[in-house]
């Protein structure tokens, strides 16, 4: 699982986590912290979010927006819920 901290470029996410096998990514909030799962995430968007200089905007037009999510536990394991949207 490929892994990106975000520091100070990011004012809601601290930390990225990406698996390509399943092209799902985890987005570990700094509200809380919440971990969301969003589903069919292509790398492309994921190496994109990692490179980019305003990743906030990219989260919430290119991810949340397009993509079905789920909150996770602290092991990246399913809640009782699927997916939404």
């Amino acid at each position: 699982m490929l892994q990106h901290t975000f520091g100070k470029e990011s004012e809601i996410v601290g930390k990225a986590f990406y698996n390509r096998e399943t092209a799902i990514l985890f987005l570990t909030y700094l509200s809380g912290p919440t971990t969301i799962a969003y589903r069919n995430v292509p790398s492309i968007l994921y190496d994109e979010l990692c490179a980019s200089h305003y990743p906030d905007a990219c989260i919430r037009f290119k991810i949340q927006a397009r993509h079905p999510f789920r909150r996770v536990g602290k092991t990246y394991g399913a809640l009782n819920y699927g997916f939404v949207k």
